[in-house]
């Protein structure tokens, strides 16, 4: 297991509506955070080497809270997992789902065996989930969205945080199909 150079604990970060903070996200950064469809889709086109690597799954009891997912008010035992997307060794996406025991209880406890498959997947071929109270924030590595997802009725949380790998990459890809088909 790769220690990680950056922990993509979702607690640890100062969020902001994605609507407040439009103006402020760089434009590299702009289809990656607003990517409204499957993010594990869209690295796989990007990748033919796409890993998951499970960095940590664990029980978790949050006593903070969580803009638009709990209240703080108490601890709230939950299901924590930290995982890299990554194309081939290197990490394109840090990203940390928090499910609270409520959702396992309400049917979601096949996301806690997820082992080495994408959450994404899973999520996106779901019918009837959805997404909202979409986030982001800054970090010393680039920038992180989160979403508060419904499936089957229950919530779970999931933040993306984007290395300046995967960002390296993009603009790398975007300029050789620029030179081979200019406008």
């Amino acid at each position: 297991m790769t220690e990680p150079a950056f922990d993509p604990d979702t607690c640890k970060f100062n969020w902001h509506s994605l609507v407040d903070a439009q103006r402020a996200i760089p434009e590299e950064l702009r289809y990656w955070l607003t990517l409204p469809t499957s993010l594990t889709q869209a690295l796989r086109l990007r990748s033919d080497v796409f890993t998951v690597e499970v960095l940590e799954q664990r029980r978790v009891s949050l006593a903070l809270p969580i803009d638009g997912f709990s209240d703080g008010l108490g601890p709230c035992p939950m299901f924590s997992r930290k995982v890299l997307l990554k194309h081939g060794d290197t990490a394109w996406v840090a990203a940390h789902t928090l499910i609270p025991e409520r959702s396992l209880d309400g049917g979601l406890r096949q996301l806690t065996q997820l082992a080495n498959q994408p959450l994404g997947e899973l999520l996106f071929a779901s019918p009837g989930v959805s997404k909202g109270h979409l986030q982001v924030c800054a970090t010393d590595r680039g920038w992180g969205r989160r979403a508060r997802y419904l499936l089957n009725h229950q919530p779970l949380l999931v933040s993306e945080f984007f290395l300046p790998e995967l960002i390296d990459y993009e603009h790398k890809r975007l300029t050789l199909l620029h030179q081979a088909h200019p406008t």
